[in-house]
């Protein structure tokens, strides 16, 4: 019995220990967001190496306005434009001149408003390392991949995107305000009743008394 426990066990970890690489990567959130929406985003930078991580890159996907990064307490932000005056359009923001420690993770934030339409913004990110190694995380995601497959990714410092989905999460609202708006005459009815309830309160209560 102790032995098929042992057996379990081992078996347990070494199935934690290939699931945890597949997960432990660089991701924007949230997954989903309304169209047009300004939303603030989150990137979470694991430290999957033996050395800090000292830089980030992320690259913006088209279609989105007003790209702000939040202070970030230690770390230099650079954002970079394309085009000048009320044209520029955000095509980069850098972190550097920070430190994430081997084996923890931090969070950087950016404001955006998001397309108008239904689209799928793909976050391609870029995290470099002290020694100078940068992973890039801008390979299309796989549901399934063999081990080779991401043995091959890990040795060529190679990880797929994140995703975050523009919906349209307004249809509902639309068909409400397509419906007929109410005439002038419906939306008096209940005054109009009200009213003469009072009259014929008052009329009863007249007769009565006499």
């Amino acid at each position: 019995m102790k032995k098929a426990l042992i057996t379990v066990g081992t078996v347990l970890t070494g199935l934690f220990m290939m699931v945890v690489p597949a997960l432990a990567h660089v991701v924007v959130k949230p997954a989903e967001v309304g169209v047009a929406a300004f939303q603030t985003f989150t990137i979470g930078v694991p430290n999957e190496k033996d050395n800090p991580t000292v830089g980030l890159r992320l690259v913006m996907p088209d279609g989105l306005k007003y790209v702000s990064p939040n202070v970030k307490p230690g770390w230099k932000i650079e954002v970079k434009k394309s085009g000048e005056g009320e044209d520029a359009k955000v095509t980069e923001i850098v972190w550097t001149d920070g430190s994430v420690p081997e084996g923890q993770r931090d969070d950087f934030f950016f404001s955006a408003q998001v397309p108008a339409s239904e689209t799928s913004l793909k976050w391609k990110a870029y995290q470099t390392y002290e020694d100078g190694t940068v992973v890039s995380w801008d390979q299309e995601p796989k549901e399934k991949m063999s081990d080779d497959e991401m043995e091959m990714m890990e040795k060529k410092n190679l990880g797929p995107y994140s995703q975050t989905k523009v919906v349209n999460d307004l249809k509902s609202g639309d068909s409400m305000s397509m419906q007929k708006p109410a005439s002038p005459q419906q939306s008096n009815l209940p005054m109009i009743l009200s009213v003469a309830a009072l009259a014929l309160s008052l009329l009863s209560l007249s007769m009565k008394r006499r």
